[in-house]
């Protein structure tokens, strides 16, 4: 759907630190497995990521929603970690999208 080379893909399945786990990697890896892998992702791959500061992740996840996506969802950090972008949304949050579940992953 993307467009993205599979080679990159079977190359990231193929190293050794990818294989050596068992769970989720962003859960388990240590900030020298994580840098490693840093290595093996395409920057295109990332393009769609909320990165950075709060202020930018909010802004990403605003774009998103104007793009017209229907929800985005916000993995690999705590909820700690979340909490300061979840606050600048609020700030930057479009009115219309009071209509919208707070989590459309529950919709029945």
């Amino acid at each position: 759907m993307n467009g993205w080379d599979p080679a990159v893909l079977a190359r990231f399945r193929a190293d050794t630190v990818v294989q050596s786990f068992l769970g989720a990697i962003d859960d388990r890896a240590t900030q020298d497995q994580l840098e490693h892998l840093a290595t093996l992702i395409p920057e295109e791959w990332l393009s769609a990521a909320a990165r950075g500061r709060p202020e930018a992740c909010a802004a990403e996840v605003r774009r998103q929603f104007d793009l017209g996506v229907a929800g985005v969802i916000m993995h690999g950090a705590t909820p700690r970690e979340l909490a300061p972008v979840v606050e600048a949304y609020r700030g930057i949050r479009r009115p219309d999208m009071d209509a919208y579940p707070a989590n459309p992953g529950r919709m029945a």
